[in-house]
């Protein structure tokens, strides 16, 4: 993990520490025994939503089934802590093995995040490679699966009845231990190389594919994580509870998180303990006034449902004023950063600054067009779509250190062609041999994987991560982070890669998307319609930078582009699409002359077709 996002992670999670840490001594001097309860359950409830984010927060994904893995962790815990005689008469015919265990607090703890890691292990295969919509409905079909076993399986649960006896080992020292034990965790994936990926996902799935990432096995690793977080929280949350039952792993448990996440701010970890503050003590608060309470001579009735009515309300409220939550994607060490002395510069002005730096890497001239093997070669590549022809029948061929102009009028197919390339298209026919291996049927993070990045027609970045998270995201897992700084330096993105991608001006964003294909060092880069929506200025500009790429990382580069002048200024050769057919195939200045490119983009007959 890189130092620039290590310090601030380990900075943020001391904060909050201390403030938990703060409570802890304040509720042990002060505080009650009521008040100490109080404590202990916002703690485990700290937990079991840090549990949580950990996954919705960095996937963007929903999930309604996490609560399953408390209940598994906390039926495990139960089973190898309850005292054997105890366990003897409240399930005679549980198997010797667990009737026997007595474990301690921190093997219970282990054994229970390992159950739940196992459960997950075995749904999330195929619950993970689901459509985001789809997967938040199979969560909640995974929940009412382990709801219904917990209901039924009486050997080992006893059902709507419950276990009783467990000790109460989660002492408000152990939670609050536990608690900023759970927050580095989460903090420190949020911020690895892993984490990053996944929130690269979050933002845009197909351009995390496009710079090599494996969606579903990054999204896996985080489910099989919070999974197993989430067993060790209802370890603790049921050595905290002595007695529970079946009803309690479902629906109003999994509101309640889910509240604490609407409220705090599902994509911050500072915002899940924030929500979960406010939620507790609101619920604690509330459930007093549920049974009646006197305010002086008037003495208020019991109102059933007042805390769950309360609580949807407070919903509702936040996502018309809030919607993505009090803290937002904020954590408490940026808010500390930007009210400090650093946030008092005009941060407006590092754009403007940034605007203004000139890449300062020299750049050769075009070399000789290599003599080796094609880097990319396709023979009579097809795309069809339900009977539509995009691509029919196209060769294509791309030299080592080559820059080859891809061109033809709207719906010629250069588009649907890069996307087969690089893999998010499979062909309906043809071949694509990419450095010496047929890439047809290959995922486009292989494609990525075997050198070959891209950018796309319409800008995708990943807008609400900063301009360096954009680069880092792309960086082959091993490589030096170094890299990062000198491709930020030679795009003039440096000063600005403290920004939200989302809210670079259009000129530098198409920059960063560049910049993020470059980070790779590809063999091939695929630029689709880089120059759209920049003037003269700033086309001469893109002109010298993708030089540039190729002298300086001796790859070669497919560029698609509706501006001719940039186009035959630029590439070594040009190959002019129209209808999914290649129609012309030559120096600029032969296409340039050629009456078939004129007719197709004119609408005129051609010399060779009369």
């Amino acid at each position: 993990m890189p130092r620039n996002r290590l310090r601030p992670a380990l900075f943020g999670c001391a904060l909050i520490s201390l403030l938990l840490f703060a409570g802890m001594l304040l509720v042990r001097t002060y505080g009650s025994t009521s008040s100490s309860r109080t404590y202990v359950v916002f703690l485990v409830n700290v937990m079991l939503v840090v549990s949580l984010q950990t996954f919705i927060g960095n996937s963007g994904i929903v999930s309604f089934g996490h609560v399953a893995f408390m209940g598994i962790g906390a039926y495990m815990t139960a089973l190898v802590t309850i005292l054997s005689t105890v366990k003897a008469a409240q399930l005679p015919d549980l198997p010797s093995v667990l009737g026997n265990a007595n474990l301690g607090l921190v093997p219970a703890i282990v054994v229970s995040a390992l159950a739940a890691l196992i459960v997950a292990a075995v749904f999330g295969g195929a619950i993970i490679r689901m459509t985001e919509s789809t997967m938040a409905m199979a969560t909640l079909a995974l929940l009412v699966m382990v709801h219904t076993f917990f209901q039924n399986a009486t050997t080992y649960t006893r059902g709507a009845v419950g276990l009783a006896g467990i000790p109460v080992r989660t002492t408000i020292e152990a939670a609050t231990l536990a608690a900023m034990l759970f927050l580095l965790i989460s903090r420190l994936y949020k911020e690895s190389g892993p984490g990053l990926r996944l929130r690269a996902t979050r933002e845009d799935p197909l351009s995390a594919a496009s710079v090599g990432t494996h969606v579903v096995r990054t999204r896996y690793g985080v489910w099989l994580l919070s999974a197993a977080m989430m067993g060790a929280a209802g370890s603790l949350w049921a050595q905290s509870v002595i007695a529970f039952n079946a009803n309690q792993f479902y629906f109003s448990i999994t509101f309640a998180l889910l509240a604490m996440l609407v409220v705090g701010g599902r994509t911050s970890l500072t915002g899940a303990v924030a929500g979960a503050a406010i939620v507790t003590f609101l619920t604690d608060t509330l459930a007093r006034v549920e049974q009646g309470v006197a305010i002086g001579p008037w003495e208020l009735p019991k109102i059933t449902g007042t805390v769950q009515f309360v609580i949807a309300f407070l919903i509702i409220i936040t996502l018309i004023l809030r919607p993505e939550g009090i803290f937002d994607r904020w954590e408490i060490d940026d808010l500390v950063r930007r009210l400090g002395p650093l946030a008092r510069r005009a941060r407006r002005a590092d754009l403007v600054e940034a605007e203004a730096v000139a890449a300062a890497a020299p750049v050769r001239g075009p070399d000789a067009l290599g003599s080796a093997a094609s880097v990319l070669r396709g023979v009579q590549v097809a795309k069809h779509f339900e009977g539509v022809r995009a691509l029919a029948g196209v060769d294509i061929d791309v030299r080592p250190g080559e820059i080859l102009g891809l061109i033809g009028p709207n719906g010629s197919g250069k588009t649907t062609l890069l996307n087969v390339i690089s893999g998010v298209y499979a062909p309906s026919e043809g071949h694509i041999v990419f450095r010496d291996q047929e890439i047809i049927g290959k995922e486009p993070h292989q494609v990525a994987g075997l050198g070959l990045a891209r950018t796309f027609q319409s800008i995708r970045l990943f807008a609400q991560l900063t301009v360096r998270e954009n680069v880092e995201a792309a960086l082959p897992p091993g490589t030096n982070a170094g890299r990062v700084d000198g491709v930020l330096s030679w795009f003039g993105l440096e000063a600005a890669e403290g920004e939200k991608a989302v809210n670079l001006p259009y000129g530098m964003q198409r920059r960063l998307e560049i910049a993020r294909a470059v980070v790779r060092r590809p063999s091939l880069i695929l630029l689709d319609e880089p120059a759209a929506g920049m003037n003269e200025a700033e086309s001469d500009e893109l002109l010298e930078n993708i030089q540039r790429i190729r002298s300086s990382l001796d790859c070669s580069v497919v560029v698609v582009d509706h501006d001719l002048r940039l186009i035959m200024k630029l590439c070594d050769r040009i190959q002019v699409l129209d209808q999914g057919r290649t129609i012309a195939l030559g120096l600029p200045r032969e296409i340039a002359e050629d009456p078939a490119v004129i007719a197709a983009y004119l609408g005129g007959p051609s010399k060779k077709s009369a």
